[in-house]
């Protein structure tokens, strides 16, 4: 019987394994995201891990991603961000967070920081960079494919 069942349990393993994918997005000084678009499957998890590469120290410039759902504009949301200063540019409130997939906290340069999710339903998922002044240039996006 266990000789039937590590086979089994190998191949549950692996499928589920081949599932997660890790997507690596950073940006520095010159507020650009690289790369500015991934793409995944539907229902595979994903961890996005962003890395300031900026420069480092006190005064460096910070950095986040904010994803969000479909259907959602980033120039709409961002307008939100702006009186968010005290949760670091990110809006707390019920109806902006049923916007968004998550985020990623604001880092400072030689920092790291990363979101997990379930990739939802097909379709474009935009992100960008809430910081003040940032959103303009800070924009990406995951899309979501089909299973």
């Amino acid at each position: 019987m266990r000789a039937f069942l590590a086979p089994l349990l190998f191949a549950i393993a692996t499928a589920h394994a081949a599932d997660a994918v890790k997507l690596e997005l950073s940006a520095d000084d010159r507020m650009v995201f690289s790369p500015g678009s991934f793409e995944v499957t539907s229902g595979q998890k994903v961890t996005l891990v962003f890395s300031n590469k900026g420069a480092k120290g006190e005064k460096s410039m910070k950095h986040n991603v904010v994803l969000l759902k479909p259907g959602n504009t980033i120039i709409g949301f961002a307008v939100k961000c702006n009186a968010a200063a005290a949760s670091g540019y990110v809006p707390t409130d019920a109806a902006s967070r049923e916007q968004m997939v998550g985020h990623v906290r604001l880092i400072s340069g030689g920092q790291s920081a990363s979101l997990t999710f379930t990739a939802g339903e097909p379709g474009d998922y935009p992100f960008f960079c809430s910081s003040p002044g940032h959103f303009d240039k800070m924009q990406g996006r995951i899309t979501v494919k089909p299973r």
